[in-house]
């Protein structure tokens, strides 16, 4: 079986998701993470990809929209992790492809405030109640999600990246997710939830800042671990 670490870490190109946001590139932090997903990527005896162009989807995509490129790279693997290069593995992180089902970590926590966001967004997507909103930094692909999402998943993109309430790439695929492959395995938050400090993983968005990140913070968090 072959497994890939994947990620993406593309300069702004000035298209805007969902009709209304830009990502800064933060260089610094990405390529930490970068080299800290290859050094993981060799311990679990998985290969590394991180994807730096825009040639596969087009220049007319944000770069968040091109982790998509998963899609060509499940013609050569059997599991792919994706992770943003904006969060960073730590060194008790344990081998992801343990898992066999597509895997993800929810969004927002299980405070009723939480449930009620992910509520809200089930609807803006006309998704069902039963839908585990997720988040989409860290996300676990297996060969049945590609296999059941892999004519869909095009139409459902070119939907949503223009509906100025939806969450870019993170809609395609919860809308992929609730439509056609049903119940996920959902991660524990230490697996980088965005709404707290994962000790496997630790995501610079929403509850640590980007801005914030330093590698001698990083190595000070890791080494309490």
């Amino acid at each position: 079986m072959k497994n890939l670490i994947f990620q993406v870490n593309i300069k702004s190109n000035d298209v805007k998701t969902s009709g209304r946001k830009k990502f800064k590139h933060y260089s610094n932090l990405y390529d930490f993470s970068n080299q800290r997903s290859k050094e993981y990527a060799k311990k679990v005896s998985a290969d590394y990809i991180c994807l730096k162009n825009t040639d596969w989807l087009g220049k007319d995509y944000a770069p968040v929209y091109h982790k998509l490129f998963v899609y060509e790279l499940s013609k050569t693997y059997d599991k792919i992790f994706y992770i943003d290069s904006d969060a960073i593995f730590t060194k008790i992180c344990p081998n992801i492809f343990e898992y066999n089902n597509f895997s993800a970590v929810q969004d927002h926590g299980n405070t009723t405030n939480g449930i009620n966001k992910r509520k809200r967004k089930n609807e803006i997507h006309s998704l069902p109640t039963s839908h585990n909103y997720f988040q989409s930094g860290m996300v676990l692909f297996d060969k049945r999600f590609f296999e059941l999402t892999k004519d869909r998943w095009k139409e459902e993109l070119d939907i949503w990246k223009i509906v100025k309430n939806g969450q870019h790439d993170q809609s395609v695929l919860n809308v992929l997710v609730s439509k056609y492959y049903g119940e996920y395995n959902v991660l524990n938050p230490d697996w980088g939830a965005w709404w707290k400090s994962g000790k496997y993983i630790i995501h610079y968005t929403g509850h640590i800042r980007k801005e914030e990140w330093t590698e001698n913070k990083f190595y000070k968090f890791e080494n309490k671990l």
